[in-house]
């Protein structure tokens, strides 16, 4: 057994023990504030006026312009109208018209979603206020928009949400409501020539109970979503390798067909004074997928089939109860999701991988309010664990037994202060205790970690449509729980630079950045707003992927704490009405841009930037929303990414700009229906990738174009 020093220092406590320490300290916190369950919020007869004027920290209710004002940090919240307006079909539709955010097709055909222009690892994505298991997060690109209440986006860390350096978006999925309503939607979307149908069915009400009752007869309601899909994704694949000797050309070609099915329970109602909601998901899915590679001579180079099974499952409740001294919210969730891989290749070799993730968050908080400032106080505990097996019968390596853990437990507050020329101040303090353990077969690894993350946010307006706003925080990132595993997963394909193997690192340390931004927001005429800001980030421990040469002609690519990095901004966001009238008559207009510049100040890559992260980011769009009135609506959208290096010390790279488009048309009927068509990807933009290894004399030059395809969607829908 090997130990850090860290380890060593300071043993990691069991999970039991940390989570009743947990519990203890939330039943404290609650059991301060007891004697005021006696005052005079609350009598037999139900609630009655304290006298406090309590403030929500998130009104759903508000407009998101509102919410984008009033908010402490720099938030910006959407709500279910909103997203009716858009007229959208997927999750993703949603966030590409969202401020602040560039979202595009990655490198590895995923979605990829990014704030203030920074790497895709530094924007934390959430659903329902929980991290999920890594690997267990739904599908976003494909999920319908009717999911969703509403989305917010913390664009600057605090105490609350300690966020990430580029920022947090969570998506609230639909919550149990009174008013009765149904509905579906039928999707069938075509990409590389293949059908493939989707169907979402909700519905929503009270249950043993009048909708129109008083408030405080409100009765219990329930949501209930069944989702259906089928799914073909893949890439076509350009590739060139060139040495001192030779020039190797080949092409490769990848297909995944997936299937998928997710049951959706919500209910809420009150037990006695207490307002409680429980919610949860149950889903599943397969996997067939095929990968094949050809010398351009027609010679098959590598070639392999793969299937997964998926079980996923996710609970969570939340509990409110109000006092005269403010609002005590408790919540917590858990999931887990099992995988199972095979993958065979031609020469009968094969991959097979168990994998099973979970995690489990117990948070508690409490909010009061003086006049009209408010302060905050809470606890979280959270375990997120992973285990598995896995074997490669090309390798002498046998099987793996795999574990590994990250515990976290912190504390934090935040008060607000009202300063002169109406400047708002609130000051925040965040202290956590992370515990890092890894395990493959006999090998165990620990770390214990402490970090301290104050924050302060200031909001000054200068007249009654605009606000200067400034941002100060230190916030931490962790890693996944499956790259602190010490083996190796092979690539799919010919191993080389541009395709190497990937390997875990025991060692992986969390990313601690400081983060300054200072900004100014101005409402806009016809629902619109602008934002611009500056942004400055040093970050210690940067954690980025290294690329090396393990053994003769085996890459591998590893995540590593490289270094300390520099890195500031400047970013832009404007949502605006094209015209009052004429053909853009409702029409709107929106933008995002980011141009920031990274620098590592120390270790191996010192001088250079972060590797991955573009120079400058940019996306427009213009569309014309969905009313309630009914008629066409539709929209068009542009999405760019500039150029990012992907060197190391010992290899050179580059990924050049791209560039994708979007857009969509559809026409509504009031309280009966709508279809919608939309093509994503016009064009079939590739990312463009190479990379160049010297050593020794010799050198070794990659270079690869990947395609995804455009994907055509046609979706038909209504209101029962």
């Amino acid at each position: 057994m090997t130990d850090t020093a860290a380890s060593a220092a300071s043993p990691t406590p069991s999970p039991a023990r940390t989570l009743r320490a947990a519990v203890l300290l939330a039943s404290t916190l609650a059991a301060a504030v007891s004697q005021a369950q006696m005052g005079p919020e609350e009598g037999p007869g139900g609630p009655v006026s304290s006298g406090q004027s309590l403030r929500e920290v998130v009104i759903s209710s508000r407009r998101s312009i509102e919410e984008r004002f009033q908010a402490a940090g720099s938030l910006v919240v959407v709500d279910r109208q909103d997203i009716e307006q858009m007229g959208v079909d997927t999750t993703v539709d949603v966030l590409r018209q969202l401020p602040g955010l560039q979202v595009t097709t990655g490198a590895n055909g995923g979605i990829e979603i990014r704030m203030r222009g920074l790497d895709g690892s530094a924007t934390r994505v959430m659903i329902d206020g929980q991290r999920s298991a890594g690997r267990a997060q739904l599908p976003i690109d494909q999920l319908p928009a009717d999911l969703i209440e509403r989305i917010e986006i913390v664009r600057s860390p605090s105490a609350e949400f300690s966020g990430s350096s580029g920022g947090t978006v969570n998506i609230v999925l639909r919550q149990a409501s009174p008013q009765r309503s149904a509905m579906f939607r039928l999707t069938d979307n075509v990409a590389f020539g293949d059908h493939n149908p989707r169907l979402w069915i909700m519905r929503t009400g009270p249950i043993g109970g009048d909708a129109q009752a008083p408030a405080n007869r409100t009765p219990w309601s329930f949501f209930m979503g069944v989702w259906l899909a089928d799914s073909f994704s893949g890439f076509n694949q350009e590739l060139e390798s060139q040495s001192a000797t030779a020039l190797t050309q080949s092409s490769a070609r990848s297909r995944t067909e997936r299937r998928d099915w997710m049951l959706i329970p919500r209910l809420s109602g009150r037990i006695g004074r207490d307002q409680v909601s429980l919610r949860g998901n149950v889903s599943g899915s397969s996997t067939d997928g095929s990968y094949l590679q050809r010398l351009n001579d027609g010679s098959t180079l590598r070639s392999e089939t793969s299937q997964t099974q998926r079980d996923s499952w996710q609970l969570g409740g939340d509990w409110t109860r109000r006092l005269s001294l403010g609002k005590l919210e408790t919540s917590w969730s858990g999931n887990r999701q099992s995988d199972e891989l095979l993958r065979q290749r031609a020469s009968g070799t094969r991959y097979d991988e168990d994998r099973t993730e979970s995690t489990w968050q117990l948070k508690s908080k409490l909010t009061g309010s003086r006049e009209s400032l408010l302060w905050m106080t809470g606890i979280e505990y959270e375990n997120r664990q992973a285990h598995g097996s896995s074997l490669d019968s090309a390798t002498t390596v046998g099987l793996e037994r795999l574990q590994s853990r990250i515990e976290r437990l912190a504390l934090w507050g935040q008060n607000e202060w009202e300063l002169p020329a109406k400047t708002t101040l609130t000051l925040g303090l965040r202290a956590e205790s992370i515990g890092l353990e890894s395990r493959v077969n006999a090998v165990n690894s620990q770390q214990r970690l402490h970090i301290w993350q104050p924050s302060l946010h200031t909001r000054t307006p200068i007249s009654e449509t605009a606000q200067w706003r400034m941002n100060l925080a230190r916030v931490t990132r962790q890693p996944s729980v499956w790259d602190l595993l010490d083996r190796s997963v092979p690539s799919q394909g010919n191993n080389s630079p541009t395709n190497p193997d990937q390997l875990g690192n025991p060692n992986l340390r969390p990313e601690v950045t400081q983060t300054f931004d200072i900004g100014l927001e101005q409402r806009l005429p016809g629902q619109g707003q602008a934002g611009v800001s500056v942004f400055m980030r040093r970050t210690g421990d940067v954690i980025a992927t290294e690329l090396f040469e393990q053994q003769a002609g085996l890459w591998v690519a590893q995540r590593q704490n490289i270094g300390s990095a520099h890195t500031v901004g400047l970013e832009g966001d404007l949502k605006r009405p094209l015209a009052g009238s004429g053909w853009a008559r409702d029409w709107m207009l929106t933008a995002n841009a980011t141009v920031l510049q990274s620098r590592m100040i120390d270790g191996a890559r010192e001088g250079a930037a972060i590797p991955g992260q573009p120079s400058y980011t940019i996306s427009l769009g213009a569309a014309k929303p969905m009313r309630r009135t009914g008629g066409t609506f539709g929209g068009l959208s542009a999405s760019l990414n500039g150029p990012a290096s992907l060197s190391t010390p010992s290899v050179s790279g580059r990924e050049r700009s791209r560039i994708t488009f979007d857009a969509h048309v559809g026409h509504s009927v009031p309280r009966k229906g709508f279809w919608r068509v939309g093509v994503y990807n016009l064009g079939d933009a590739p990312v463009e990738r190479s990379r160049s290894y010297r050593e020794a004399g010799a050198s070794l030059t990659e270079r690869s174009k990947t395609y995804y395809a455009p994907r055509i969607y046609a979706s038909v829908g209504a209101q029962l």
